[in-house]
């Protein structure tokens, strides 16, 4: 049984223990967040525990093999630095760090323990996400030209806006596009190796908005350039994924779990909707398809299935579902988009 603990119980807990819960061979044996009552709620509505409001002391008690780290992204390097120096390993929540050196830290002493360390992609790991980008490194598409991520919806919410209770976003270098950032920088890291360079244009559509709220950003690469855009403005909420190639182009509606290819001739799409169909990584179940998508719980379609391959990787049974390599290149390019000498 691999026994976990869970720092941090704000809204993102629920996601958390909601799938611990359903996890096989795991076990909840610790939870901690500064406020006693909201650790006797959580405790108590999912069955969970003990509780604890002290860190130091859950580390020590829960004896995890496991911690996930949901605190605001500003507490997160020492939390992660504890948990990684009791020998556990680390699940956090993105954005993982302020900047790119307080990840730098997290990652090399990881690294230096043998111990994994893994950020929340949820995103890239929703099935049509999959399907697009193995599509993609198949050669289905041909030689890639260009891909497109568009999140909208994001910071839309009202715990962005109100001015008397500022959200911990704000405050992060970047403000608030920081805990968004990460979810298209996450999947077009996926296509591109590296990038030579990136222009940004960030500006503010609501009045009194304390930050940028739209982002759209240039990232060019060789042979194949991306766009971003961020925006709460744009309706419906939706991920939109969108991949040129020389043979065949696809789109990719992450939320609506659709995946339409347009091939340049018939046996072309043959292969390729076979593909699209049978991949092995689209395991969505039928509960998880039947899911409204405009709920809340629409954005964490993909989260299941990568808590279960992290714990897998926990195991020994399985390579970690989101390496090194890919949490460099997500963090780097986040700093990129966010970086002020890159604005245009």
């Amino acid at each position: 049984m691999t026994r976990v603990a869970v720092v941090g119980l704000g809204g993102i807990a629920a996601q958390h223990l909601e799938k611990l819960n359903r996890l096989r061979g795991v076990e909840v044996t610790g939870i901690c967040d500064l406020s006693r009552t909201l650790v006797d709620a959580v405790g108590e509505r999912y069955g969970v525990g003990p509780g604890f409001t002290d860190y130091g002391e859950m580390l020590v008690r829960a004896r995890a093999d496991v911690v996930h780290v949901l605190t605001p992204p500003q507490t997160r390097v020492e939390l992660v630095l504890r948990a990684l120096e009791c020998e556990a390993h680390v699940f956090a929540e993105k954005p993982i760090a302020p900047n790119f050196a307080g990840y730098e830290r997290m990652r090399d002493a990881a690294v230096q323990r043998g111990l994994l360390l893994v950020e929340n992609y949820n995103y890239r790991y929703m099935a049509a996400v999959v399907g697009a980008l193995e599509i993609a490194r198949a050669g289905r598409l041909g030689r890639l030209i260009n891909l497109d991520v568009t999140l909208s919806g994001a910071l839309g919410g009202a715990s962005y806006s109100d001015p008397d209770i500022p959200h911990f976003a704000h405050s992060l270098p970047g403000g608030a596009m920081r805990n968004f950032a990460s979810h298209p920088a996450s999947i077009v890291t996926q296509i591109l190796e590296d990038w030579d360079a990136v222009a940004v244009h960030r500006r503010t559509l609501k009045p009194g908005f304390p930050g940028s709220d739209e982002l759209r950003a240039l990232v060019a690469g060789d042979p194949v350039s991306a766009t971003i855009t961020i925006t709460s403005h744009a309706k419906p909420t939706r991920l939109f994924v969108s991949l040129q190639g020389a043979d065949a182009s696809l789109e990719c509606d992450a939320f609506a779990q659709r995946l339409h290819v347009d091939a340049g001739s018939p046996e072309l799409a043959r292969i390729t909707n076979a593909i699209r169909h049978g991949v092995s990584h689209l395991r969505s179940s039928a509960a998880t398809l039947r899911r409204a998508t405009t709920t809340r719980e629409g954005y964490f379609q993909g989260f299941e299935s990568l808590l279960e391959d992290f714990y897998a990787a926990v195991a020994g049974r399985r390579e970690p579902p989101i390496t090194v390599r890919d949490m460099d290149a997500t963090n780097r390019l986040v700093e990129d988009l966010l970086a002020e000498e890159n604005r245009v």
